[in-house]
């Protein structure tokens, strides 16, 4: 018995996968992924932007201008207190509330640029987490354990380190960097945005 077979010529083949084709492709090429916005935002973010990140905050949270005002910059610091301190974030987020504060305290926008070289300072330094690990103040890498955290003179230690204090490899341990200049203690009371200090 002889099967019944339509002819079909190469170029027939040919042209009706020209044809298809482009429909295929083009679909695939129309859908767009699913953390295709946080990449973008990620893809043009600076070193102050992944310090916040770092610290706990999302890729839409990260301010978009070329300055940090003063109510960004009171209004990050708010975010940052929500987000909660993770073992991981902590150091980053010690570091990314001091360089807030600062930019709060001078009461003067600042811009993107000079915010990273801010940033270098931090580079080496480390500070101490609440569980008694020394850790990394921009990467939150755990570098040493010094001990148990307590009260201690009116602050929180652990042996000779005090939390809020930022800390330089020295030797076999670590000394307090006075590079970084002390902000006055009202610097660290959150206000609201647009609420004026007492």
């Amino acid at each position: 018995m002889r099967s019944s077979r339509l002819p079909v010529s190469p170029s027939w083949c040919l042209a009706s996968a020209l044809l298809l084709l482009p429909g295929l492709v083009g679909c695939a090429r129309s859908t767009e992924g699913v953390f295709s916005s946080t990449r973008a935002v990620l893809a043009a973010t600076d070193d102050f932007g992944m310090l916040l990140i770092g610290a706990g905050l999302s890729p839409e949270d990260l301010p978009r201008g070329e300055e940090v005002t003063v109510q960004e910059a009171s209004q990050l610091r708010l975010l940052l207190s929500l987000v909660g301190n993770s073992l991981r974030g902590f150091g980053p987020n010690v570091t990314a509330d001091y360089l807030l504060a600062e930019v709060v305290t001078k009461g003067e926008a600042v811009s993107r640029t000079t915010l990273g070289e801010r940033l270098r300072r931090f580079q080496a330094l480390a500070v101490l987490r609440p569980d008694g690990y020394i850790v990394a103040a921009m990467t939150g890498k755990p570098l040493e354990c010094v001990g148990p955290v307590g009260v201690q003179n009116g602050a929180l230690r652990a042996g000779d380190y005090r939390m809020g204090a930022f800390y330089a490899s020295e030797g076999q341990g670590y000394r307090e960097d006075t590079s970084i200049p002390r902000l006055p203690a009202r610097a660290f009371f959150l206000e609201a945005a647009g609420d004026e200090a007492p």
